[in-house]
């Protein structure tokens, strides 16, 4: 099947509520703002391209 993984990414956003940067925590040591920043751990299935284009093939055929 698929493997679960893990994403750990910094997001600042601006005053408008919007991402203004997004980036992984070791590129932001040398930021000078990093403290609006919001750290997000996220965990998500990695597919195959075989995978995908099955998923992609069976939708099609749904519609």
């Amino acid at each position: 099947m698929s493997n679960k993984k893990k994403l750990i990414i910094n997001l600042k956003f601006n005053n408008q509520e919007r991402v203004e940067c997004a980036r992984s925590p070791d590129l932001c040591k040398e930021c000078e703002d990093r403290q609006r920043c919001e750290e997000l751990e996220l965990f998500y299935y990695s597919y195959s391209k075989k995978d995908i284009l099955k998923c992609i093939t069976n939708d099609e055929r749904r519609r």
